[in-house]
């Protein structure tokens, strides 16, 4: 199997890749995969969590087997951004995920306050970007669909992420899609949204995901 974490490194290198699609679409999964990869290497990684679709039984052995790992969970979003300002050095950061955490207070919040949540993404994103830059090591941040904040009409092609005046501080930005869901397999599809190298929708990267493990494709 290719071991993700250096694949993603040679193709991003040390600044942010951003990953969004619906959910279920493997992007958790996918950025796990970095992570364990990237541990197995002995880099340092810190993961920031504010969905915990990592089970808690997973975090603790991987607390165990890799004491480069460090883990932390939240799910508010003033915490989250607490977090990013004081990022640790580490050759990986993983935030899974950026809009998660501002979805409840987003549904309920006014105009006015939306515009400043998003304000607060950009400068998020900033955080990670610094990170990256000071330490020389690579960012993965996962990322909701515009389509989950209530914007309804949003066709395929007009699908973008949470948080857009962010994008430009990505280096590259990949989206996921589900390809097949069935119930001894789900088949995950990354391809290229906003990258200096790939045209959109090039084909990436394709997970199979099953009760065996996740059999993990790459195209590039």
């Amino acid at each position: 199997m290719v071991n993700l974490y250096s694949k993603v490194l040679s193709l991003v290198g040390n600044d942010l890749l951003q990953i969004f699609g619906p959910s279920g679409s493997g992007k958790s999964t996918f950025s796990y995969l970095i992570m364990k990869n990237a541990l197995e290497l002995g880099k340092r990684v810190y993961w920031l969590d504010s969905e915990r679709n990592l089970p808690e039984s997973v975090v603790e052995a991987l607390k165990t087997s890799y004491s480069s790992l460090t883990y932390v969970y939240t799910p508010v979003f003033s915490e989250v951004m607490n977090f990013a300002r004081n990022l640790p050095q580490a050759d990986l950061y993983v935030l899974d995920s950026l809009g998660f955490s501002v979805l409840p207070q987003y549904a309920e919040a006014s105009m006015d306050e939306r515009g400043r949540m998003l304000l607060k993404a950009v400068s998020l994103t900033q955080y990670f970007k610094i990170a990256t830059y000071r330490f020389k090591a690579l960012a993965v941040i996962t990322n909701q669909p515009v389509s989950a904040f209530g914007k309804t009409g949003v066709s395929e092609e007009e699908l973008h992420p949470f948080g857009d005046k962010s994008v430009y501080g990505y280096k590259s930005i990949w989206r996921t899609y589900i390809d097949k869901a069935g119930e001894s397999e789900t088949v995950c599809l990354i391809k290229a949204w906003r990258d200096r190298t790939f045209g959109r929708g090039k084909l990436l990267f394709k997970l199979k995901i099953s009760s065996g493990g996740v059999d993990v494709e790459c195209f590039v």
